[in-house]
C-alpha cells in the first residue's frame, strides 16, 4: 500500500510539472510573437549622424550593394549638404531615410566634455521657441531634398532640453519618432515610447562585436538600433571593414533580420501594438450584453 501511494504521488507530481511547463511555454511563446514582416526575428535600424562625406563615399555604397536601407540624420548647415546636395537626393531616391538632426547640431555646452560646442550652438542658451524654429526649418530643408513630409529625429549629443526646458512635447508635433542611445540598442516590442528609441554606439567596434549586438536582440524580437558617425573616415569612426561585415551578415539572413529605416520600423511596431491592444479589448457585443 505504501509503494502504491508513493507511485500515485509521483505520478501526480509529474503531471503537475508537465502542466506547469506547458503553461510556461505558452506564455513564453505569446511574448515571442514576431511583429516584423515575414516573421523576422528582429528589426535592425542603421542610423548615421551628421551628414558626413564618409556616409556618401563608403556607407551608402556598401548599403546599396546589399539593397539595405539606412537612416541618415542630417544637420542642415554641414558642408556636405551644400557641396553634395544631389548625392543626398539620390540617396533618398534609393530608399534611404533623411532624418532631422537640426541645422546647427546644438548641444548643451555646460556638460562635461563639451568644450567644442560654440557659443551660438549652446542648447543651454536656446529658448524652446528657438529650438522649434530650427527644427521646423530643418524639416523644410529636408523636404526640399527628398519630398517627404514624415520625419524622424535624432537628439544632437543625446540632449533633450533647450534652455532648461524639456523638448519632447514640442518635438512630437514635428517628428514621428526620435532616436536616443543605450548600452545594447534594444527597444522592446511592447514599448510605446517612440521618442527615446535606443541605439548602440558603433564607435570603434569590430564587425563581430556589431553582429553580437544583433544576436542578443533575437530572443526578445526587439527593434535594435545602431548609431554610426564616421564610417572608414571622418570622426568617431567605425572602420569600413566592420561596417561591411555587419551588412554582409544581415543581408545573408533576411528571414531573421528585417533591416528598415527608423520611420518604417516605428510604423510597423505601431501597427503591431495597435493590433495587440485590440486583441486584449473585450468584444463590443459582449460588452453590451454585460
Amino acid at each position: 500500500m505504501l509503494r502504491q501511494g508513493l507511485r500515485l504521488l509521483l505520478t501526480a507530481c509529474v503531471a503537475l510539472f508537465a502542466v506547469a511547463s506547458l503553461g510556461k511555454n505558452a506564455n513564453d511563446n505569446s511574448k515571442n510573437i514576431s511583429p516584423w514582416p515575414g516573421g523576422a526575428e528582429v528589426a535592425v535600424v542603421l542610423t548615421y549622424d551628421d551628414a558626413l562625406d564618409s556616409h556618401l563615399d563608403i556607407a551608402i555604397p556598401q548599403l546599396n550593394a546589399h539593397k539595405l536601407p539606412g537612416t541618415f540624420y542630417l544637420s542642415g548647415a554641414r558642408p556636405s549638404i551644400r557641396a553634395r546636395l544631389a548625392e543626398w537626393r539620390s540617396a533618398a531616391a534609393a530608399g534611404h531615410e533623411l532624418g532631422n538632426h537640426m541645422l546647427y547640431h546644438p548641444c548643451r555646452k555646460s556638460l562635461a566634455g563639451r568644450d567644442w560646442v560654440k557659443p551660438w550652438q549652446d542648447l543651454d542658451h536656446y529658448t524652446l521657441e528657438q529650438f522649434v524654429d530650427e527644427l521646423q526649418t530643418t524639416n523644410s530643408l529636408l523636404a526640399a531634398i527628398d519630398g517627404e513630409r514624415t520625419r524622424s529625429f535624432a537628439y544632437p549629443c543625446g540632449d533633450m532640453q533647450a534652455g532648461g526646458e524639456d523638448i519632447v512635447a514640442s518635438l512630437k508635433r514635428h517628428a514621428v519618432a526620435a532616436r536616443f542611445g543605450s548600452a545594447d540598442g534594444q527597444h522592446a516590442i511592447d514599448d510605446g515610447n517612440f521618442y527615446q528609441l535606443e541605439s548602440f554606439d558603433a564607435l570603434g567596434k569590430s564587425g563581430d562585436e556589431l553582429i553580437a549586438v544583433v544576436e542578443a536582440a533575437r530572443a526578445e524580437n526587439s527593434l535594435v538600433g545602431f548609431m554610426f558617425h564616421g564610417v572608414g573616415g571622418d570622426y568617431l569612426t567605425t572602420s569600413a571593414e566592420a561596417h561591411r561585415v555587419l551588412l554582409d551578415y544581415l543581408a545573408a539572413h533576411p528571414d531573421v533580420y528585417w533591416v528598415a529605416t527608423v520611420r518604417d520600423a516605428v510604423a510597423q511596431l505601431q501597427r503591431f501594438q495597435g493590433g495587440q491592444q485590440r486583441k486584449s479589448e473585450p468584444l463590443a457585443s459582449t460588452a453590451r450584453e454585460n
